[in-house]
């Protein structure tokens, strides 16, 4: 059974964080564009926004997995690199929801590329399009650093 957890673990890490990290240091700059009048960056940048956010929940397998890999193997329990990865992944996973997700939904919404639903009766305004392209960029840097921080402590 570890075997396959921890094929499961790397796996959804690559499926999963690999296009999420991309996302999400790519999603500003086109959304930029589109605020700036291109309309060719439209596409790319709701598939950014989409990207972000559902391979950004499905992230979350990523620990839970880890979890069981320590749970099959009861070493990694005495280990405390594996700790400190669960930890990071936790603020990680709290960056995106609680930063990375409401600044991409509120620029999305400023620029009239959300469905319907997904408004809930809600106007969005973008007071600072650069200031908010610069704090997403600094917070997709920090995202995309506890994830290459956590992968350094899985091989320690």
């Amino acid at each position: 059974m570890y075997t396959v957890f921890v094929i499961l673990h790397v796996l959804t890490a690559v499926l999963f964080l690999g296009p999420v990290t991309v996302a999400v240091s790519s999603f500003q700059g086109r959304a930029l564009r589109v605020h700036e009048g291109d309309s060719r960056a439209v596409g790319s940048a709701t598939i950014l926004h989409k990207i972000t956010n559902t391979y950004g929940m499905l992230s979350l397998l990523v620990p839970i997995l880890g979890v069981a890999v320590m749970f099959t193997n009861t070493a990694y329990w005495k280990m405390g690199q594996f700790h400190a990865a669960i930890a990071l992944a936790v603020i990680a996973w709290a960056l995106l929801l609680f930063l990375i997700l409401p600044r991409q939904r509120k620029m999305m919404g400023a620029l009239g590329l959300l469905e319907p639903e997904d408004t809930e009766g809600k106007t969005f305004e973008v007071a600072d399009w650069g200031k908010i392209k610069s704090q997403l960029s600094m917070f997709g840097g920090i995202f995309s650093l506890l994830w290459v921080i956590m992968l350094v402590l899985m091989f320690l």
